[in-house]
């Protein structure tokens, strides 16, 4: 039997990212370990709020908690798993299931004998042309590793380190499918024995990241949309720009968005079995999601290929067919049970099954006693049947229902007769007609109401005719819901009917104004805005003048508009902000600092006002003045309350630079920012030729910086400039 993959666990990152905070997190965990075996009490939580920002790296906060649950038990503490994982609710699902599998391995000797026999890479090293810089998963059999190749610039990719993994390789090799991680390349190590296959590395999300924020409460989600936000919780910036996800993750149901996951799952399995090759160890963990929502398999170091006669026998308890139970009862061995793609459906319908119901087919599973014990108990429940899964969900309609219960039947023969078939079947399911009548089942009082309020709108609509509004009316509201929606090439056709027909409508013009404005076609918007102005002056009109100015780079006259806006009741921290900003401009630094004060006191997350004044202070400390720490607490609120940017970051290390000729301890932090700045794109080669950062030339780190690779991105900007509204 193999245990599920421990949830992705990254610990570092690539050398050209050495001071990123991912690298930070890494660090801190490390010698929080090193304090807790040195008799430290253990306690995540607490750790937590000192360090906020931890948060942010689900897979380290994973190691974390389960590192201070072993150590609670090695102190003689009776701790309970399930009430442990539900002090990390996100976490929950991933916690408890990593404890029991660590728990089972207790009892299985051979298991650990597998675990303790072979010598595993550790983080740090170079394996075969990999640098190991953190581990993703791992499993009895294998490891996978977070590795950079600097034969190829740095590239990041996906390792796994096994056994005689090469005939894995062998297996996927043959596979091409959108929904499969192919294999880059097979090497092995003769003093190991251990092999290393290469793969693009797609991120850290699986499907049981979904599990985890899906069902953080007891209720099923309602929106697709938190199959995104799981994937978003565990994004690396370090991969590139992805696809827009499908609308059905972005706008539909959540039954919906699983079975947009479904289709791609089984369409991938039909691919792998019409090619003699059945996986065998189906779960969440061996399901990645790459951040566009797209699934792909993984591991298959436990399939069999009816070409290649690779197998080893094994799966994962909770998700293992009746047959392969079987031989876990039976024999107790490592032999080959009967193998059929009918036992990857049986996997596919727990996985779908708990996907739709946040919980297992079969109740709770028996971690406490030994693997037979286990799966003869499984056995068992799987004879009586899975729970009704409408009993748990009921946005889950009567024909899927039974589409996935029957994937679960006990006896092969009564399941789908083949992955195509199911992947036909969820297809069917997604159809616009059965999507419409789910949601009719499900909103019985919506439809009863719909058609209530159809009847009236027919016996009304003869008068509603006559008495709708006039044509200029109808197209300023048409231009309206299309700005509304940001189809701002269609709301201006609809505005210059509207304009055409009635010349002097000011509302019209306005509107059409702000839609060139988020074209930022800024000469167009400004004379709708100053035509708009004319006809009926208004604070809110001179306000986008301004604005518009600005970005002409009229900054005298933007300062004119500010002024007649505020003069009429407009004073908003955004308007502040751009008043500071062309003060900026004009070098009149005292007035911009003014301003740029006044608008952080009315709103403190602003993030263009904070940066706007490191600027501001970025001159004065040219000019010979010295930095204040106020000055140093907006270069950090400018850097924690909103987007990051290369801009951004180095401006707020200009400052810390300046800061450290009078104080050598803010070197530390200007380094900091410099390190983020080169990560969003800023060339560290024009470090050293930078006179802002000279106090920095002696310091190591900064010297290591400079001589870092340059980022193949454009470095990002920031937004100084808001719209005034």
């Amino acid at each position: 039997m193999m245990s599920p993959n421990s949830p992705p666990h990254v610990l570092s990152t690539a050398n050209t990212d050495n001071d990123t905070e991912l690298v930070f997190a890494n660090r801190l965990a490390s010698e929080v370990k090193g304090r807790w075996r040195r008799g430290e009490q253990p306690d995540v939580a607490v750790l937590l709020r000192q360090h906020p920002e931890l948060k942010r790296y689900k897979s380290t906060v994973l190691d974390l908690a389960h590192y201070e649950y072993r150590l609670r038990l090695e102190a003689g503490e009776s701790v309970d798993a399930a009430e442990f994982a539900r002090r990390f609710p996100t976490l929950q699902r991933s916690l408890y299931l990593l404890i029991e599998v660590h728990r089972l391995l207790d009892f299985d000797s051979d298991l650990r004998t597998v675990q303790e026999d072979v010598s595993w890479p550790a983080i740090g090293e170079d394996f075969l042309g990999f640098l190991l810089v953190g581990e993703l998963g791992r499993g009895t059999f294998a490891r996978v590793f977070l590795a950079s190749q600097p034969a190829l610039g740095n590239r990041l990719v996906a390792v796994k380190v096994a056994p005689e993994g090469g005939k894995e390789a062998e297996v996927l090799g043959k596979l091409r499918h959108p929904n499969i991680v192919p294999v880059y390349s097979v090497q092995e190590d003769a003093a190991t024995g251990l092999t290393a296959v290469c793969m693009p590395y797609l991120g850290r999300a699986t499907l049981c990241d979904v599990l985890d924020r899906a069902f953080v409460s007891s209720d099923p989600p309602r929106l697709s949309r938190v199959i995104l936000d799981a994937v978003q919780e565990v994004s690396d910036p370090h991969l590139p720009q992805s696809a827009s996800p499908d609308r059905v993750l972005r706008k539909g149901s959540y039954v919906e968005g699983i079975l947009h996951l479904a289709v791609q799952i089984t369409d991938a399995l039909a691919y792998a079995h019409s090619h003699g090759v059945c996986h065998r160890d189906l779960k969440p963990s061996n399901i990645l999601v790459s951040p566009d929502g797209r699934p792909l398999l993984l591991d298959f170091n436990l399939s069999f290929d009816e070409q290649v006669n690779v197998s080893r026998a094994g799966g994962t308890l909770p998700y293992m067919a009746p047959e392969q139970l079987r031989t876990v009862v039976v024999e107790r061995s490592r032999h080959e049970g009967r193998v059929d793609p009918r036992s990857d459906l049986f996997s596919l319908g727990v996985i779908f099954y708990e996907l739709l119901c946040g919980s297992l087919p079969y109740g709770a599973i028996p971690w406490d006693r030994p693997v037979g014990a286990i799966a003869e108990h499984l056995l068992g429940q799987q004879q009586k049947g899975p729970q009704p899964i409408q009993h748990k969900n009921d946005q889950v309609d009567k024909g899927l229902a039974q589409l996935l219960e029957g994937c679960l039947a006990f006896d092969p023969e009564r399941r789908p007769a083949s992955a195509r078939d199911l992947t036909t079947s969820f297809r069917r399911q997604l159809a616009p007609t059965s999507r419409a009548k789910r949601w009719a089942r499900n909103h019985p009082r919506q439809v009863c109401l719909m058609v209530s309020v159809l009847l009236t709108f027919l016996l009304c609509v003869a008068g509603v005719l006559a008495l709708r509004d006039p044509y200029t009316v109808r197209q300023f509201g048409r231009g309206r819901s299309y700005s509304e929606h940001g189809q701002y090439e269609l709301a201006i056709e609809c505005f210059d009917e509207a304009i055409r027909c009635n010349p002097d409508y000011s509302e019209a013009l306005f509107a059409r104004g702000r839609a060139y404005q988020e074209l930022e076609n800024f000469r167009l918007a400004f004379e709708d805005f100053d035509a708009a102005f004319r006809l009926a002056p208004r604070a809110r009109t001179a306000a986008c003048k301004g604005y518009c100015l600005n970005n002409l780079r009229y900054h005298e006259e933007a300062i004119k508009c500010y002024a007649v806006a505020m003069k009429m009741g407009l004073c908003s921290p955004r308007l502040l902000n751009n008043l500071g900003f062309s003060y900026i401009q004009l070098n009149r630094l005292d007035d911009a600092e003014q301003c740029l004060n006044e608008a952080v006191k009315g709103d403190e997350d602003l993030q263009a006002a904070h940066h706007n004044l490191v600027i501001v202070f970025l001159r004065q400390a040219r000019d010979g003045r010295a930095v204040q720490s106020a000055a140093l607490l907006h270069a950090s609120k400018a850097v924690a309350s909103g987007s990051p940017s290369a801009d951004l970051y180095h401006d707020a290390a200009a400052l810390y630079a300046l800061a450290a000729n009078q104080d050598s301890r803010f070197i530390r932090q200007a380094i900091e920012y410099l390190g983020k700045a080169v990560a969003y794109g800023l060339d560290p080669g024009r470090l050293k030729s930078d006179p802002i950062f000279f106090s920095l030339r002696k310091n190591a780190d900064f010297d290591h910086l400079c001589r870092a690779a340059a980022s193949t991105k454009a470095p990002s900007k920031a937004v100084r400039l808001v719209d005034p509204l």
